[in-house]
């Protein structure tokens, strides 16, 4: 910044700063995690994939439908305590690959889910052949196979988790936490309470102090009517499956931290972090045995369309990012496409993010205003327009409609530029946010000091309209720039800068860093560091709006 820019400035007392500092903002991280997939060539592939992934031997296998979900809704804290992957076969027979996994897993004991419609001869008789022995946990009817499930758990804590039988998505969103908890899940349906699971409730809950009962799904997948008499209820629903799935993870994110108390399974150690997984919410299969990973890791499980991730999956998967997990795709790009994989990564900004929003860039200077003179002689003016066409690019993917003060080398001031007085050029700037009636305004420089001066700094008014917005906005977008291009954090500061006194939005002056400073100039004038101050700069706006 020049000295020209710097008369308008007037610094104000350490009482705003101080409580600049004390602010906590709660806020969700963009996405950008590194992906992988485990996947097969089809649903039975998968689950085989997913056992290799997180089992290198295993006592007990879980066998379920491949085609049909009802008797393994509730699987997945039974396949925790017996520390037991779920595979899959189809109904005529047993899958020989599926064969194939018991025997290297070594397994001496499967459990069949479901009764002798769901596995019957055809599945047993190649168990017994191979001298592999089974048993059966099924009932009349998915309500009392739940049941089943829940007695073999012998669980006494008193919280019981009710889901719809009618659908998957409900009960197996909750799945890694009811695994990791050992909380037994009942079904439901949305007529009536089937008798079987409201003698299970009782017997549950019978002789608890504080009986807890987790209904999962709104009203329309669970009605109120439905649950007269049960106790202590707490409702995890959304508008949705997606809402409903985002509610239980926001429940359930102590619990579901990504690293297993004992990390036995490959997915963990094979990079020390964290894990997250992602199925697709529009078929169950790979939800189902990516539960029992997940459940196996204490991680979180997220549930994407086929092509996107709903914007409240995105919301809450950004809570989980701050601990940096690696994410695993759970199917192929038929059952998650690679755009989904690509939003996770941040390479695809999905353009309900910012959709609705006016948000002007203001690259500083331009034409007859070179700004400041780096060390090297480069004009301060070329750095900010790069690095603000960058920043438009991210907002226009993200659904934002975008303001540029200035896209190639000229003042917005046009004729009415001067040389002697900057007010017609910063006027000009803020007449432009003004009349877009713009939600923020971002103006973009690089700093100039003494040569050995270095570092990242943004400001805001303490004299704006909206100072305190402003301020949340500074140090949004000063934390999430230097995490990005790693320069010196000198921190948020107050100046009253005329675009950001006169504007009457949300408004910020970012200094990347020191064209003065011949190390941080030869930096500036990369593509690469430009495109990263952009995307710190983008994702600061992104957890300023709470994602």
């Amino acid at each position: 910044m020049t000295r020209k820019y710097q008369k308008w400035a007037l610094f104000v007392g350490a009482l705003m700063l101080l409580w600049l500092g004390l602010q906590g903002v709660a806020s969700a991280a963009p996405l950008a995690s590194q992906t992988q997939r485990i996947y097969g060539t089809d649903r039975i592939g998968t689950a085989i994939a997913v056992a290799q992934a997180g089992w290198t031997q295993a006592d007990t296998v879980l066998l379920a439908r491949a085609d049909d979900f009802p008797d393994s809704l509730v699987a997945i804290p039974l396949s925790r305590k017996l520390d037991a992957p779920i595979l899959l076969t189809n109904t005529g027979g047993l899958d020989p690959q599926v064969l194939t996994e018991i025997k290297a897993l070594r397994a001496t004991h499967v459990i069949l889910l479901g009764g002798d419609q769901a596995l019957g001869n055809a599945v047993t008789s190649p168990l017994d052949a191979a001298g592999i022995s089974w048993e059966r946990i099924g009932g009349v009817n998915r309500y009392a196979t739940a049941v089943a499930v829940a007695q073999r758990l012998d669980s006494a804590s008193g919280q019981v988790i009710l889901a719809s039988g009618d659908n998957f998505p409900d009960a197996l969103s909750i799945g890694a936490y009811a695994g990791v908890t050992q909380t037994p899940i009942l079904l439901t349906s949305a007529k009536a309470m089937p008798e079987a699971t409201l003698t299970e409730l009782s017997a549950l809950q019978d002789g608890v102090t504080s009986p807890q009962t987790l209904v999962i799904g709104g009203n329309g997948a669970i009605p109120d009517a439905t649950l007269q008499g049960v106790p202590n209820i707490t409702r995890l629903g959304g508008v949705d499956r997606f809402d409903t799935a985002a509610k239980v993870y926001l429940f359930a994110e102590n619990v579901l931290t990504g690293m297993p108390a004992q990390t036995t399974a490959q997915t963990s150690t094979a990079t020390g972090q964290p894990v997250a997984y992602v199925v697709t919410g529009e078929n169950y299969p790979d939800a189902l045995v990516a539960g029992a990973l997940a459940a196996k890791e204490n991680a979180p499980l997220f549930m994407a369309t086929n092509n996107s991730l709903p914007a409240v999956t995105y919301s809450v998967m950004g809570n989980a990012a701050e601990n940096n997990p690696e994410v695993y795709l759970i199917g192929g790009a038929g059952a998650l496409s690679n755009q989904v994989s690509d939003i996770i990564q941040g390479t695809i900004q999905p353009d309900y993010l910012l959709s609705g929003m006016k948000i002007v860039v203001d690259p500083g200077h331009g034409g007859p205003d070179p700004g400041a003179m780096g060390a090297d002689g480069t004009p301060e003016k070329v750095f900010n327009l790069a690095m603000g066409m960058d920043v438009a690019n991210y907002l226009r993917q993200a659904g934002a409609t975008v303001i540029m003060t200035r896209t190639t080398d000229v003042s917005p001031a046009g004729a009415d530029y001067s040389m002697s007085s900057a007010v017609p050029d910063l006027q000009a700037r803020v007449n432009i946010a003004e009349k877009a009636n713009a939600n923020l305004f971002i103006c973009i420089h690089n700093n100039s000091a003494t040569e050995l001066a270095h570092g990242t700094e943004t400001y805001y008014s303490p004299d704006s309209t909206l100072a305190t917005q402003s301020a949340r906005l500074a140090q949004d977008i000063q934390t999430e720039t230097v995490n990005q291009i790693g320069l010196t954090d000198r921190g948020v500061k107050q100046a009253n800068y005329y675009v950001l006194k006169n504007t009457t939005m949300p408004a910020i002056l970012i200094e990347v860093g020191f064209i003065t400073n011949i190390d941080e100039e030869k930096a500036l004038a990369s593509p690469d560091v430009q495109a990263k101050a952009a995307l710190g700069i983008y994702r600061g706006i992104l957890v300023y709006e709470g994602y």
